[in-house]
């Protein structure tokens, strides 16, 4: 995958080559497998680290300057609704273009308007050499990085924490409020970072320094259109297209595209739906599914992967997971300054994508943000007069017994309304069961960094019309995907490998942002609307499947090895106070109780795992990434 990073003196100084050469040295060689591009003009300079995905982007050159308008872009991503702007630049961009040409196009001619007409995944940063100034963006899922720093005089910007703190020489120093809320399990901020000084560029948003100011704002803001009143046909056959159309677009490879396949409702949706679309010619390549497979353990899903196989006369590719690798995440974090992978199943598919020459790998993710469903419609049902539908949705989601019905809705419909508490549980999630910190956070250190004060001084970017599609702003809004999702996507890009996710697709999730609710959980079934568009697709096993593979022993596993090696009380967070360790060594023990006596599904134990897993992870981090 591709990168980006440049800097812009505010003094109007010079931008040096040994600067730009210091920013890439700290970022090589984990990005940009096809080679490195520098462009530098006065004050400013950028760079591009090339990962060709598309046919288009091979051969591209980045940074990319438009000689007429004088404008130079560094673009990391990709763009899905090329024959859109196309249409709408009338021939001021070549049919085969790479993708950064024409949002180049499109800047030129429509300004910071542009961004509202993309579709994708994409950081960007565009130089305008006649008003002197840089404007930078990112799509509104987020799933290309974007970092900056500025310290009045200089400002810089990358991908990856590793090239701002090493490339430039920052000072190290810890952002402990940042961390409280990643050590909390709740971690709510959209522009900070572990480290002091290094500022996220919130999803959907966007800045421009221009006379030695930088300016922030929040560029994706809706309206989003209501389609509470369209049929159930009409939503099933809509989402059908748009589910297609995101298919088609991620597929856009020179190269094979392989897909994740567990077995779950999601991945299997994306190959089912793919293949069909291979075979009745609207896709150019058939999709090779993959699954890694946990033979003998609990969250083995070969029964249901093994379901599509059949349904569609195709073989995946089998691999096993491999064991947490303690040296290698202490490498990892050391290159990258990432915090080291939850062990999860990117080690086995790295090593299936280079044997198969791919670089795109596809998944499921996005099914359980926007299709999984919630109560968050019922307020809308009641305040516009919709009783009799909300205590009929009530009554079907409570296994039709009246008394626990209007207790749900009283709680669910009602109570946003009239309580404030019931209110923000809705609308902020992060709060649902206090903003106080969790037991296991030391409490002097929670005071110290503001910790409750983070949490409810959280408010959204932005004001919709109805209860419904303030919560489900908040998939955009998911601050934790940062922590959960960044480093995963700097161990993919190391391997010159892009993630892509069509159930997150902008046109997709545009459309579920305006959807009933009523079409997303009905009755017992969540994900209602993908059922039903699904019909005839999936296999009827996996269709009307209501249970998912809980993979907590993975991670399991890996805490007991690094414990063995290194105690709750030699971790940093447990010398500074800033986590207790019987709390959390309680936690360990009961889930390891738990795996000894056979693990069944059911009968989790209720104690703060994350927690554990965080803890690990954070000390891994601090000891490699930070150095202490």
């Amino acid at each position: 995958m591709s990168g980006i990073a440049g800097i812009l003196h505010l003094d109007g100084a010079p931008a040096s080559a040994d600067a730009l050469d210091a920013m890439a040295a700290a970022s090589a060689p984990f990005i940009g497998p096809d080679g490195v591009g520098a462009w530098r003009s006065g004050p400013v300079g950028m760079l591009r680290f090339h990962a060709a995905t598309t046919p288009e982007a091979v051969g591209e050159v980045q940074p990319f300057r438009n000689p007429d308008s004088g404008n130079a872009i560094c673009f990391d991503g990709r763009i899905d609704n090329r024959a859109d702007l196309l249409a709408r630049l009338d021939r001021a961009a070549a049919a085969d273009a790479p993708d950064c040409a024409i949002v180049l196009a499109l800047f030129d001619r429509f300004g910071d308007a542009m961004l509202d007409m993309l579709v994708g995944d994409y950081a960007l940063a565009i130089w305008s050499e006649r008003r002197r100034r840089l404007f930078c963006a990112r799509s509104p899922l987020g799933w290309r990085p974007f970092l900056w720093t500025c310290d009045g005089r200089r400002f810089g910007f990358a991908s990856q924490p590793r090239t701002l703190v090493e490339g430039l020489g920052l000072e190290r120093r810890l952002n402990e409020g940042a961390i409280g809320e990643y050590l909390s399990a709740r971690f709510v901020t959209q522009t900070e970072t572990f480290w002091q000084d290094v500022n996220r560029l919130a999803a959907g948003g966007a800045l421009a320094v221009e006379d030695g100011r930088v300016r922030l704002w929040q560029w994706f803001r809706g309206p989003f259109e209501d389609k509470s009143g369209a049929s159930e046909a009409e939503l099933v056959e809509r989402f059908r297209s748009l589910f297609d159309a995101a298919l088609v677009s991620a597929m856009r490879s020179d190269r094979p595209v392989l897909s994740q396949l567990s077995g779950g409702l999601d991945s299997s949706s994306v190959v089912c739906r793919a293949t069909q679309l291979h075979r009745a010619g609207a896709i150019d390549r058939q999709v090779i599914p993959v699954s890694v497979r946990y033979p003998g353990a609990p969250q083995d899903e070969t029964k249901w992967s093994s379901m599509v196989e059949r349904e569609l006369g195709i073989e995946a590719v089998v691999a096993t997971p491999d064991p947490l690798d303690l040296d290698a995440q202490r490498r990892f974090c050391a290159e990258t300054y990432h915090l080291p992978l939850r062990p999860n199943v990117m080690t086995a598919m790295t090593r299936i994508m280079r044997a198969h020459d791919a670089r795109i790998l596809l998944t499921g993710e996005g099914g359980d943000d926007w299709l999984y469903g919630s109560h968050g419609h019922w307020p809308d049902l009641l305040l516009r007069g919709k009783w009799p539908t909300a205590l009929g949705e009530a009554f079907a989601t409570n296994a039709r017994r009246l008394p626990g019905a209007l207790r749900l809705l009283a709680a669910h419909g009602a109570g946003p309304i009239f309580s404030r508490r019931q209110r923000e549980s809705a609308l902020r999630p992060h709060l649902d069961f206090s903003a106080e910190p969790p037991p296991w956070i030391g409490k002097d250190w929670a005071r110290r960094t503001g910790l409750a004060e983070r949490w409810r001084n959280d408010p959204l970017p932005v004001d919709l019309p109805s209860y419904a599609q303030r919560q489900r702003y908040q998939v955009y809004w998911f601050s934790r995907r940062h922590v959960n999702w960044d480093n995963v996507l700097a161990f993919v890009d190391s391997n010159g490998i892009e993630l892509r996710h069509p159930l997150h697709d902008l046109r997709l999730t545009k459309f579920l942002m305006g959807v009933d609710g009523g079409m997303l959980w009905r009755g017992p079934t969540r994900k209602y609307l993908l059922r039903q568009a699904m019909r005839g697709v999936l296999p009827e096993g996996i269709r009307t499947r209501s249970d998912k593979a809980n993979f907590v022993l993975t991670i399991l596993d890996a805490a007991c090895e690094r414990l063995r090696e290194h105690p709750f009380e030699q971790h940093y967070s447990v010398r500074m106070g800033w986590v207790d360790p019987v709390l959390l060594a309680d936690a360990q023990a009961r889930f390891v109780a738990w795996r000894d006596a056979g693990s069944r599904r059911e009968e989790v134990p209720k104690a703060p795992y994350n927690a554990v897993w965080f803890t690990l992870a954070l000390d891994l981090w601090l000891e490699n990434a930070f150095g202490i």
